[in-house]
């Protein structure tokens, strides 16, 4: 996807900021908002792995549906 951005410069021409139409910013926080969503769900999932590997090891024990259900 492709955006209009403009730099902005200091007196050195160094990059110091960018500027770009609030469409293209909502665009770009949604798929930041995705990005969080997917590696979160990725790490929920890396976490459910080693709960599953631990307690086919005796080392752990899993709730049921129920008890999920019923947290906070």
């Amino acid at each position: 996807m492709t955006y209009s951005i403009s730099y902005v410069s200091d007196s050195h021409g160094k990059h110091t900021a960018i500027q770009m139409p609030i469409k293209d910013w909502a665009k770009v926080e949604q798929r930041l908002r995705e990005s969080e969503f997917l590696r979160n769900l990725k790490l929920s999932l890396e976490e459910a792995k080693e709960d599953v590997r631990l307690h086919r090891q005796g080392k752990r024990n899993l709730k049921t549906l129920r008890e999920l259900l019923d947290e906070d």
